[in-house]
């Protein structure tokens, strides 16, 4: 079995079980500020224990991924192909994603920006943003791993007008995370952009401020992706207000997890859209957002 297959299982394994110590610290909210270093070195244990009372808890993981459409992310595709554009990276990664046993449990829903009808009036409240291109709701989400976006991410392309509507697609991204949250379980932001905003307000300082509020007010985090040719110092700048845990450059399989070339940092680097790499970010985002651990994220109260 390849490495990068290895260190995957450890990590679902991670996301399965995990309890004992002083993990259930977590529960209510009152860690996972963001400031932790993300621990890449994981456990290779499967049994869940660890100490303490040894108990088990299940953590999945509810994402909204907001993805950037815009002419900057370069010619069109479909699932498969290997045009050599930060959109076509970016349709083969999510696809890979979505149906990678890996994701097994945990539950996505997608947008898009610019939406085809954008105007510089929902830059202030990102209506249209806050609701789901898929799935249609309810539900909300779709449960992982599942075929249901592929038609989606075939159908959608780079391009159209509107420009690069970053804000509205943040201030959209945080109305559905805060208002879509289910009992027993984590909610995250995903932002895939290549960082180079282009409309609505394009300071990078005030795109953070927008994440860094939702943060303040609803403890959830919002996880910045980039693939190649994107510009990761505008990426990690609006990554710092997600809150996301800080990570070393190599993670796993994945040898430029920065795309500047160097780590700590707080956005993930695709790459050329491997899929493969993708779902090895993700299971990582999934480790440092798994609420049953010290430092992760914000377990959802029941319903």
């Amino acid at each position: 079995m390849s490495s990068w297959r290895t260190w995957l299982g450890i990590v679902v394994l991670g996301i399965a079980a995990c309890g004992g110590g002083d993990s259930n610290a977590n529960k209510d909210g009152s860690t996972g500020d963001g400031n932790d270093s993300f621990d890449s070195g994981l456990s290779t244990s499967d049994d869940g224990g660890g100490g303490g009372d040894g108990g088990n808890c299940l953590a999945p993981v509810d994402m909204y991924i907001m993805q950037d459409r815009s002419g900057s992310m370069g010619a069109d595709c479909n699932i498969g192909d290997t045009t050599n554009s930060k959109w076509c990276h970016s349709v083969n990664a999510l696809s890979g994603y979505f149906k990678s046993p890996s994701a097994k449990g945990n539950a996505a829903a997608i947008q898009f920006f610019p939406l085809a009808n954008h105007t510089s009036a929902l830059c202030a409240t990102g209506d249209g943003y806050h609701v789901a291109a898929l799935p249609t709701p309810p539900p909300a989400y779709y449960v992982l791993p599942t075929f249901a976006f592929d038609a989606l991410l075939n159908a959608e392309a780079s391009g159209g007008g509107g420009g690069t509507p970053t804000e509205a697609g943040i201030r959209g991204l945080t109305r559905f995370t805060a208002a879509n949250r289910r009992g027993g379980r984590v909610t995250i932001g995903i932002l895939v952009t290549d960082g180079n905003p282009n409309g609505c307000n394009e300071t990078l300082t005030f795109l953070s401020g927008l994440l860094q509020a939702h943060f303040t007010a609803t403890t959830l985090r919002t996880y910045v992706i980039g693939m190649e040719g994107a510009d990761f110092a505008n990426i990690e700048a609006i990554a710092q207000g997600g809150n996301a845990p800080l990570h070393p450059d190599v993670v796993g399989p994945i040898t430029d997890a920065c795309g500047n070339g160097a780590g700590p940092c707080r956005h993930w680097n695709v790459g050329n859209g491997d899929p493969k790499v993708f779902v090895a970010a993700l299971a990582a985002i999934q480790e440092s957002a798994d609420g049953c651990k010290d430092g992760g994220g914000t377990i959802n109260p029941p319903n």
